[in-house]
């Protein structure tokens, strides 16, 4: 009887012989490589496009895309109407200059909200409420709205706030909508302000202009932003920047906790506390890039 040892090296000699037919060049696979090819150059073409778009600082004119990436004029056109039509890029409006669409943001957005679960910056947010013992959350800009990317919640709060990941709230009145409009590039901030709704949600909340134009200022020059009962009532919230390296606004930290318990007088003494976890969290952020 042979040995095992030399059927198997006769199995591997004819396995090596038909990997070796296999891979025999053909007409058919060269075309079929060539068609991967184009695909693969087709899709880094696209990702490219939303990149470019997604880190500039202002709306893009197609034909920067086409010089910085160096792509085909008919290329770069048929991608970006795609986009377009797909809602992944957006018109400016009254011009044709390109900026992130809806279905682009959202989809950042969910990355970003998925990272966020178990992650570092939870860890940095959940030391934090220990420490204050007062609820903090982290939240961003989304779509005109506040978004919340991750909320602790102190254990001694008497009655809870149904706000979880994902949670929106409105921008004129609460302390991250005040800081992000407060912050925001002029153009973007006048934007914004176009397009808000100042809503009275309490009798605490700002609805005239004027005194919303006012309040930012003063948060602009502070650097820090406070909601006093104006979203809900009793409950006082304070947010500082979490600021990257170029000074652009990667997020907002907000401690949040029942009027009786944190007025703001008191809030801003757990300021030097804010502050470190915002460098810690900006820090992690731009790791992340």
């Amino acid at each position: 009887m042979r040995s095992i040892e030399a059927k198997a090296l006769d199995a591997g000699t004819a396995g090596a012989r038909r990997a070796a037919s296999a891979h025999k060049p053909t007409q058919h696979s060269a075309k079929s490589a060539n068609s991967r090819e184009q695909k693969l150059g087709a899709t880094a073409r696209s990702f490219a496009i939303l990149e470019h778009v997604a880190k500039s600082s202002a709306p893009v004119d197609v034909l920067d895309i086409i010089a910085s990436l160096k792509l085909p004029k008919a290329t770069a056109y048929r991608l970006v109407d795609w986009f377009v039509c797909q809602g992944y890029l957006a018109r400016e409006p009254g011009r044709r200059r390109l900026i992130v669409g809806p279905r682009l943001t959202t989809l950042a957005f969910g990355a970003l909200l998925s990272s966020m679960r178990n992650d570092t910056p939870h860890v940095v947010l959940a030391r934090l409420v220990r420490t204050l013992n007062e609820t903090c959350n982290i939240g961003t800009l989304l779509n005109g709205e506040v978004v919340y990317l991750d909320r602790v919640e102190a254990e001694h709060w008497p009655l809870r706030l149904q706000y979880t990941q994902g949670s929106r709230v409105p921008l004129h009145c609460s302390a991250i909508g005040k800081l992000y409009l407060a912050l925001s590039a002029a153009p973007r901030r006048r934007r914004l302000l176009q397009a808000l709704e100042l809503r009275r949600f309490t009798e605490r909340t700002i609805t005239d202009q004027a005194k919303l134009d006012a309040e930012l200022r003063q948060i602009r020059k502070e650097q820090v932003s406070f909601d006093r009962e104006e979203y809900l009532v009793g409950v006082i919230c304070m947010a500082v920047p979490v600021i990257g390296k170029n000074g652009e606004l990667l997020a907002a930290l907000a401690i949040q906790a029942p009027e009786a318990r944190m007025n703001v007088q008191t809030a801003r003494k757990h300021l030097p506390a804010l502050r470190r976890a915002a460098g810690e969290l900006a820090e992690i952020f731009q790791a992340k890039n």
